[in-house]
């Protein structure tokens, strides 16, 4: 793709989500193969075969929450309602996940304890073992591991902005 694709690709996503792409068109100003390789990483971050659509979201956003509570946590809002999930289970994971059903709260509570880097409780981590097979899992690590990717690049870049509240909504 040449970098003009780049950049009309990015304005797209940008209006389609309202999210600013700012640190992405610097990146690519800045460091052409660079992009290219983090571009290449990018479908890792959405990768789910295995795992159901809430799971993943779930997942994603708890993760989320822990590196971002700004324009990265309302993109992924965005986009887990344009997925399908429900309004009410993407409020309660921005509530803490307090109303979540009690499989959703488990995965909640797991993907913000590994995203944390804090220890699995034993009971939380048999609850997961009966509820995800080994490939769900595996997914569910990727989507946490992928989740901080993109606020720690904006970080880095300078691009930080204070918390700001999350919109529950998404219109295309």
């Amino acid at each position: 793709m040449s970098k003009q694709q780049y950049l009309q690709e990015m304005e797209a996503f940008s209006q389609k989500y309202r999210y600013d792409m700012d640190y992405l068109r610097e990146f690519l100003q800045g460091s052409p193969e660079g992009f290219e390789k983090f571009r290449n990483f990018q479908p890792l971050s959405m990768h789910r075969e295995f795992l159901p659509i809430d799971v993943f979201w779930v997942s994603k956003i708890a993760a989320m929450q822990v590196a971002d509570c700004g324009m990265c946590l309302q993109l992924n809002v965005r986009m887990a309602l344009e997925s399908g999930v429900e309004p009410h289970l993407v409020k309660a994971c921005i509530q803490g996940g307090s109303g979540l059903p009690e499989n959703l709260q488990d995965i909640f509570d797991f993907a913000t304890a590994v995203a944390s880097y804090k220890t699995i409780d034993p009971v939380l981590n048999e609850r997961i073992g009966a509820q995800l097979d080994n490939r769900q899992r595996i997914e569910l690590g990727v989507s946490v591991a992928t989740a901080s990717v993109f606020p720690t690049i904006k970080r880095a870049m300078g691009y930080t902005q204070s918390c700001s509240l999350v919109e529950i909504e998404f219109k295309q």
